[in-house]
């Protein structure tokens, strides 16, 4: 009896295991304050799978219901690759330093909506100790306004901008996400 019930937790261990073996899926977070983006989401969870390939395996997440606390969750759970999110939200995360800088992927001139001081993580001086956050103007959100794949499923609201936070599991692909959103 013994036997079996150290098989059984080597087992569960081994499937345990297995499935921690990491990220390969990628998240997408949707919340509007002037409409549902649910109605949206299998569409273009859908459109985007086609686009990629069939790697990463997206998933679109939608709110249907707006909530700033619920924004506030999300940051922190840091389980999303990519924020579409009201213009005010996104600035006011922007400003502590929660997202990432895209002007080494997108033109901030085409995207000038998106172009705000914002808040950048900067290592301190050996012994310092840390990272301070200093404020630097970038393109940190694209409209979803400019964005193909929005307009393609008629959601392309002036008022929401994608960003990628600054815990995203892989700022290059959650790039490469975005820039098949635009295309």
């Amino acid at each position: 009896m013994k036997r079996f019930w150290g098989l059984t937790a080597i087992v569960s261990i081994v499937f345990l295991l297995a499935g921690c073996g990491g990220k390969d899926d990628f998240s997408i977070f949707i919340i509007d304050n002037q409409g549902n983006p649910s109605v949206i989401s299998e569409q273009l969870q859908a459109n985007l799978q086609q686009k990629l390939g069939e790697e990463p395996k997206v998933e679109v997440i939608t709110s249907a219901m707006y909530d700033v606390q619920k924004i506030m969750v999300e940051y922190a759970a840091g389980g999303h690759d990519i924020f579409i999110l009201p213009e005010s939200d996104m600035k006011q995360y922007g400003s502590n330093g929660s997202n990432i800088p895209l002007d080494d992927t997108f033109d901030p001139k085409k995207f000038e909506r998106g172009v705000f001081e914002g808040g950048v993580l900067v290592e301190k001086g050996e012994g310092d100790g840390g990272s301070d956050i200093k404020q630097e103007s970038h393109l940190y959100g694209i409209p979803l306004e400019d964005m193909k794949m929005f307009k393609d499923v008629e959601y392309a609201a002036s008022n929401l901008f994608a960003t990628i936070p600054v815990s995203s599991s892989n700022v290059e692909e959650s790039k490469k996400v975005l820039k098949a959103l635009t295309e």
